[in-house]
C-alpha cells in the first residue's frame, strides 16, 4: 500500500466520484469528506483480511477490487467485484466487528479511505452528512432485502 500525499492526489486529479453513495450529497460536504480521508494505492495485494477488524471504509477510485468470503471448505468464495465509484465497509461504520470478507486489489487500484470513527464523527457534527447517512441506510436496507429474498427463493424452489 502506498498512501498518496495531498500533492500527489491533486497532481493525479483524484476526487470522490459523484453519484452512488454520494448522490444528492452537497458539494461542500463531499469536499469536507474528501479532506478527512486518504487516497491510497494498492497493487495485487490484500486491502482488508477476513477475520481482521476493518479499519477503513473505502471507495474505489480506479481499478477493481475482489471481495471474497471463506466457504465451507475453507477456500475463498467470490462475493463481488467492485469498480470505480463503489464502496465497501458500510456496516463497519455501525458495527465494530471483524470483517468476514476479504478485499483484494486486482492489479493497480486507487482507493479513497476513511476510518469508521472519523466518518461516524462527521455524521454527528456536519449537517451536510445527513444525506450521506441516509444513503448508507438505503444501501444497507438493499443488502438486507437481498439476503432475506435468497432464503425465500430457495424455499419456494423446494
Amino acid at each position: 500500500m502506498n498512501i498518496l500525499s495531498e500533492q500527489q492526489a491533486r497532481a493525479r486529479q483524484l476526487s470522490l466520484p459523484q453519484g452512488g453513495l454520494l448522490t444528492d450529497v452537497s458539494r461542500e460536504f463531499v469536499a469536507e469528506l474528501q479532506v478527512n480521508g486518504t487516497f491510497a494505492e494498492y497493487n495485487q495485494q490484500t486491502i482488508i483480511s477476513a477475520g481482521q477488524p476493518a479499519d477503513s471504509v473505502f471507495c474505489v477510485i480506479t481499478g477493481r477490487v475482489h471481495i471474497s468470503r471463506r466457504n465451507d471448505n475453507f477456500g475463498k468464495a467470490h462475493v463481488a467485484t467492485l469498480g470505480p465509484g463503489q464502496w465497501w465497509g458500510a456496516k463497519d461504520v455501525f458495527l465494530r466487528t471483524a470483517s468476514d470478507e476479504e478485499a483484494f486489489a486486482e492489479g493497480e487500484v486507487i482507493l479513497w479511505t476513511i476510518s469508521p470513527d472519523t466518518l461516524r464523527d462527521l455524521f454527528f457534527m456536519a449537517p451536510g452528512a445527513v444525506q450521506l447517512l441516509y444513503n448508507f441506510g438505503v444501501l444497507l436496507a438493499q443488502k438486507l432485502t437481498v439476503k432475506q429474498a435468497v432464503p425465500a427463493t430457495m424455499a419456494a424452489a423446494k
